[in-house]
C-alpha cells in the first residue's frame, strides 16, 4: 500500500470537481451566469484539493496551484451544499419503491438488488454528498479551532509505519 489508499474514492471525487468545473464553467461564463473570476478561482481551489487528495492516496505530489485553508473550506462548504440539494432531488425523482425501501430502512446493498438500476441516480448522489462531506470533514480537521489530528497526522503515521516495515524486512 501506498498512501492511504483507503482514501481514493475522496480523491477521485476531488478530480472529478476539477473535471466537471472545466468542462462547465465557459458555457456558464458564456450565458453570463459565472463570471470568468469566479470560475478561475473555484478551478484554482479545486485543483489544489485533488492535488492534496493525490498526495493522500499514492504521496505522490504534483504541482497545483496554492490554496488556502479558508479556501479549501469555503469550496467544501458550497460543494457540500449542492451535493446535498442534488442528492434530495435525485431521491424525490426516483422510483416509489426506492423510496418505500429507503423509509424502510432497507439496507443499501439490497435496495440495489432488488431494484437495481432504479437506485443508481440517488446513491450517485449519495456517494457524492459523503464525499464532500467527508473532504469538508478532514479539512476542518486543520483549523485552529479543532482537536482532531488531520490527514497529516495519518500521513507521518503511514510513513512511520512504511519506514519500519522496511528496517524489519
Amino acid at each position: 500500500m501506498t498512501g492511504l489508499d483507503r482514501y481514493a474514492p475522496l480523491a477521485d471525487e476531488a478530480a472529478a470537481a476539477v473535471l466537471r468545473r472545466e468542462a462547465q464553467y465557459p458555457a456558464l461564463i458564456g450565458a453570463g451566469k459565472l463570471s470568468a473570476d469566479q470560475a478561475a478561482q473555484e478551478i484554482r481551489v479545486w485543483r489544489a484539493i485533488a492535488a492534496d487528495w493525490r498526495w493522500v492516496v499514492s504521496l505522490d505530489r504534483v504541482e497545483a496551484p496554492s490554496a488556502t485553508l479558508a479556501e479549501k473550506v469555503e469550496a467544501l462548504e458550497e460543494s457540500t451544499s449542492r451535493a446535498e440539494r442534488a442528492m434530495r432531488r435525485a431521491f424525490a425523482r426516483s422510483d416509489s419503491s426506492v423510496q418505500e425501501a429507503w423509509a424502510k430502512d432497507m439496507p443499501m446493498a439490497e435496495m440495489t438488488s432488488r431494484y437495481g438500476d432504479a437506485t443508481a441516480p440517488f446513491f450517485t448522489e449519495w456517494e457524492r454528498y459523503w464525499c464532500f462531506a467527508d473532504l469538508l470533514d478532514w479539512y476542518r480537521r486543520d483549523l485552529p479551532t479543532s482537536e482532531r489530528p488531520g490527514i497529516a497526522h495519518y500521513l507521518d503515521q503511514q510513513a512511520r509505519d512504511n519506514r519500519a516495515g522496511r528496517v524489519a524486512a
